[in-house]
């Protein structure tokens, strides 16, 4: 390739671009956005990393439970409260009442920080699977891992394989992709293929931001930035086309330009399409941008918004899992005002995901019923707080599913009463170091998952599922619609 073949292709570059990366532009959606494609059913893999504590989410009402076992219950979590703190006399009567909202006809309470999801419940579109397990240990790393791969007992720290988000979408075959909303590409999305396991994973850490950059020609094109784009564009376009004949069809920097080419028709399809679709609502909007967005975790906000974002273009991005994270839940000291701050963020009124899912809706397609959230964590929290005023690591956890092909409702024993009896000289909710007892493995929960997103893809999401890994025969029967 000559310098002038060079130049006719850098002003060839110029003249092709259409603007520079999309910003935050403040208007609603576009009223001549084109038909948004219908979005296939969608898994959205939501994980807790730091081990939540959901027994701080879910408690009895009071007197619901023998009244030995409710006095335990509250004596092994009150220091807990800032409420019963200040008032040393306070009841758990008046602590639940402060604290908590008992969804309708439940004999349970939600803690008030999570109001979206209190709503789901009692619309019937929450699942509660209690006494659950993702891990068999209470380390952090290997519990994560354990939980993006999809087996409980595996064993060995070793990141470098299949998730069962990959699994899943090999199973459901064709196109299909694992879409990473957060900062970083979990195991979770990885597929079986050693080598080239993001074979089927697209990172959309800001799909309005994802394109390879092009030149901003409202700008003049001039600056350094727009002169070493235009020289790469130019190069990989014309260099591409000469390595196509020049080079036998094993050489292995094809890649290269394979690549560029792909990434940069894909990248222009999602700026196409965001721009057609308009701007983010105002209420997904950073304050800084204009919008009342405001919450703990900003990089939470940005999930928010791409997950908005992928339900404009769910054909472009093949999408079938979702993957999106919030840490944090690792609530040794201070646990209250801590947990409090990371559930309402995710699960609270007019916060996270009832902005999120409020605006799908507003959409007008079938995406908000087609999407159905898995709410994970690496491990629970013990049964007894700690002297900080904490919970230290436990195992067993509640799984929380929610959509609306979710059947609604709670799966298994919410609050065992084996937790307030004596056994082996102990009695858990007095001792430190007992755990929510784990009797239903998540694997046996993300089954009914898969079949209903692919019938006939749990055997091969999960190829050792132990069927009788559950609380009670046919327990889980019906979960999904």
């Amino acid at each position: 390739m000559n310098r002038r073949e060079l130049l006719s292709k850098m002003i060839l570059a110029t003249a092709a671009v259409g603007a520079a990366p999309l910003a935050y532009p403040m208007r609603a959606l576009a009223a001549e956005c084109s038909p948004i494609p219908a979005m296939p059913r969608t898994l959205v893999n939501f994980m807790l990393n730091g081990g939540a504590d959901m027994r701080f989410v879910f408690m009895p009402l009071p007197g619901t439970l023998d009244p030995v076992h409710e006095n335990l219950m509250f004596s092994a979590r009150r220091n807990m409260y800032e409420s019963s703190r200040t008032s040393p006399t306070m009841t758990y009567a008046e602590m639940f009442a402060l604290e908590y909202d008992v969804p309708v006809g439940q004999d349970f309470g939600i803690h008030r920080s999570c109001g979206w999801l209190t709503g789901e419940f009692n619309a019937g579109r929450v699942a509660v699977v209690a006494n659950a397990y993702c891990s068999r240990n209470r380390r952090h790393d290997q519990s994560i891992l354990n939980a993006d791969v999809g087996e409980p007992d595996f064993n060995e720290l070793v990141f470098e394989r299949d998730g069962w988000g990959g699994r899943l979408v090999e199973a459901i075959g064709g196109s299909a992709n694992a879409v990473e909303l957060g900062g970083s590409i979990s195991v979770f999305n990885k597929g079986s293929q050693e080598g080239d396991r993001l074979a089927q994973v697209i990172h959309a850490a800001n799909v309005r931001d994802i394109a390879l950059p092009n030149v901003n020609a409202s700008g003049g094109g001039t600056g350094r930035r727009d002169v070493v784009i235009r020289a790469l564009k130019g190069y990989y376009q014309a260099r591409g086309e000469e390595v196509l004949t020049e080079q036998p069809a094993n050489w292995p920097f094809h890649t290269f330009f394979d690549h560029n080419a792909a990434f940069r028709a894909f990248g222009d399809d999602i700026a196409a399409r965001m721009a057609d679709c308009g701007a983010l609502p105002l209420s997904l909007l950073p304050t800084s941008s204009g919008g009342s967005f405001d919450l703990f975790s900003n990089s939470f906000e940005q999930q928010c918004r791409n997950l908005y974002d992928v339900c404009l273009a769910p054909d472009l991005f093949d999408l079938r899992t979702l993957s999106m994270s919030y840490g944090g839940w690792d609530t040794h000291g201070g646990q209250e005002g801590r947990i409090s701050r990371n559930l309402g963020d995710i699960l609270g009124t007019d916060k996270g995901l009832d902005r999120a899912t409020t605006e799908i809706a507003n959409l007008g397609t079938n995406a908000i019923d087609q999407l159905v959230f898995y709410f994970a964590s690496d491990f629970g929290r013990q049964l007894v707080t700690n002297g900080d005023l904490g919970t230290d690591h436990g195992r067993g956890i509640y799984a929380v599913l929610v959509g609306s092909d979710v059947t609604g409702g709670v799966y298994g024993t919410m609050f065992p009463s084996s937790e307030a009896v004596e056994s082996n000289g102990k009695i858990p909710l007095e001792t430190h170091g007992a755990d929510i007892f784990g009797e239903t493995s998540t694997e046996n929960i993300l089954a009914e998952v898969c079949e209903w997103m692919q019938p006939g893809s749990s055997a091969s999401v999960f190829p050792n599922l132990d069927p009788s890994r559950v609380e009670s025969a046919g327990m889980l029967n019906g979960l999904m619609a």
